[in-house]
Formats: C-alpha cells, structure tokens, sequence
C-alpha cells in the first residue's frame, strides 16, 4: 500500500512539474500583447491587474448610450483569475536630508512582501492589464513592468495586454466583477536592484552638468512650465534636460481603448524633423509614472539599452530646493 501510494505522490509531482514546465517554457511575443493572444495563452501565464482604482474591480463595466447605442464608457472588473496590485502601493514615504519626501521607490523587501501578498509566483509569464481607458493606465502598468525588472523578473517574461481590460471587453472577452482576494502567500523572491535601471539623483546632477540625455517626460505645458502639479511648489524644469512629453508616446484605438504604438510608428514619429532622438539616457517627471511609460517605449518597444529612470522626479527636485530652470 505504501509503494502505491509513493508511486502515486511520484506521478503527481511528476506532473507538477511538467505543468510548471510548460508554462516557464511559454515564450511571450513581446513586451505587448493583444486580446487574441492573451485569450489563448490565459491559463499559461499570470495576469496582473494593475489600476488605481482598487474598487473598480467589482464594479460592472458602466455604459452610456450614444446614438441608440450603449457605449463603454469606464471599465468595471477584471479578467478572470487575474491577480491585483494597487499602483498606489507601489511607493512609499521616506525621510531625505530631514523632509518627508512622497513617491519613493520602494526596498527590495518591500516590493517583495508586496508581491508575495498578491500571491505572484516566481518563474511563471507575466502578463500586466491596465483598465485601458486612458494613457495613465498605461503608464502605471509600465511603472509595475520596470518595477519587476529592477528586482530580478527577466524582461522576456513580462508583457504588457496593449488596450489593457477595455480592449478585452470590447472583443467580447469575460470579465469577473468579484473581489480578488488572496489566500495566503507565494514564495516570490526579489533580486537586488539591476545595475543601470535606477537613476539616483545624484546620478541626475552629474547628467545634466556633463550635458548627457536628461529626458523630461511630463506633458509639455509643465515643461515649459505653464503648468504646475498642486504639489510641487516650483514651476520649470531641470537645467539641460529635454522634452519627451507623454503626449507623443500613445494613442486611443477604435474600440476607445489607449494603446501604446508599434515600434514603426514610434520610429517614424521620432524621424520627423524637430523632434527628439530617443537614446540612451535618464528619464524622470514627477514621480515616475509618465518617466516609466517613456522607459517602456524605448527600452522594451525601441530595444534601447542603458535608459534609467529616475523615480523620484521632478517632486523630490522640487522638495528638496534644488535649482530650477524657469526661463
């Protein structure tokens, strides 16, 4: 009897193992998806909600009718089995030279209890959904993306569904309205920090001395600074740096949904005259949301190598008196 049922413990890891296999041995298409692929690759990867609004996920899609129409007007729910992750735990406070400084990256550890709380497991594709309903879902999915990167995930293995849960909706796909709510904890393990990938700000300074890339990525008016966040008590920019404002880097499909571009067309947008050579550099904006969109363009979409982002922006410049240029 207890050979039986050796035999039979034998045969069951056996099989776990060539499911977990099969699904390391996924090969993802690129750092997008669409809805076609993702439909039929589901049950071999992990998908991620990430979004700012955690109530929207139990929430029907809300609709309003245009022309005798309905028409999707902001998604509700998530994809079935989805994990969740909240944007806005995905920085945290920190003491710098004596002020409380918002929007800091978060430790290794930290990211790494985060993640083993929403139960992701290690090895397994990841494929991240915005809500898709606009360019700012997109950028937080990008910011998620560079966060598991910086902490060990090989970029091959995380994908971003392009057009988020909207596109999903719009082509028909199931969408669940209960609350994700994990049992327990994964045994997800994050690495230290990948070389490169995170700009200090001392890093920012020797860039912008030396006349090296310095890309601000916030929307132009804030830039040229017409415009201010309430808080951040400065207008202007970083002396030296150049404008790559998230203006340029998406668009919204038929079906509503926001998407990023092919490399093509981000090829030939760039070529046009007067606009900036994308290359290798820093990237920063505020907080890190618009400067990781801007990462994810060209690092995983123009294969661009040694772009850092500098995560704590324009907001930390800012808070910490440094100097500003407001011409």
């Amino acid at each position: 009897m207890k050979r039986i049922q050796a035999m039979f413990a034998t045969l069951l890891g056996g099989a776990a193992l060539l499911a977990a296999g099969a699904a390391s041995a996924l090969t993802l298409p690129g750092p997008l998806v669409d809805v076609k692929w993702l439909k039929d690759h589901q049950a071999q990867v992990q998908v991620v909600d990430v979004r700012d609004n955690l109530n929207s996920l139990t929430e029907k899609p809300r609709y309003e009718t245009v022309g005798g129409k309905p028409v999707l007007e902001q998604v509700g729910g998530h994809l079935p089995d989805a994990l969740s992750v909240n944007f806005w735990g995905l920085r945290t406070k920190r003491d710098i030279a004596g002020k409380d400084i918002d929007f800091q990256m978060l430790r290794a550890d930290e990211f790494q209890a985060r993640m083993r709380g929403v139960q992701l497991e290690p090895g397994k594709p990841i494929v991240v959904t915005p809500t898709g309903d606009d360019a700012t879902s997109l950028q937080e999915a990008a910011f998620f993306v560079w966060m598991l990167q910086v902490y060990g995930v090989p970029p091959e293995q995380i994908a971003i569904l392009n057009g988020g849960v909207r596109a999903w909706i719009m082509a028909g796909g199931e969408i669940d309205t209960d609350a994700i709510a994990p049992m327990g904890q994964s045994q997800w393990t994050a690495q230290p920090a990948r070389a490169g990938m995170v700009a200090s700000r001392e890093q920012v300074q020797a860039a912008a001395k030396a006349k090296k890339p310095l890309f601000d990525t916030r929307p132009i008016a804030q830039y040229l600074g017409l415009e201010r966040v309430p808080a951040i008590p400065k207008r202007g920019r970083i002396a030296g740096s150049v404008p790559l404002p998230s203006e340029w880097l998406y668009e919204q499909a038929e079906d509503g949904s926001w998407r990023f571009l092919s490399p093509e067309k981000y090829r030939a947008i760039f070529s046009l005259p007067g606009m900036v050579k994308p290359r290798s550099g820093i990237v920063f904006c505020n907080t890190g949301q618009y400067a990781a969109g801007a990462w994810f363009v060209l690092d995983r979409l123009l294969g661009l190598k040694g772009v850092g982002l500098f995560p704590g922006g324009f907001y930390e410049w800012a808070m910490l008196d440094l100097p500003v240029d407001e011409r």
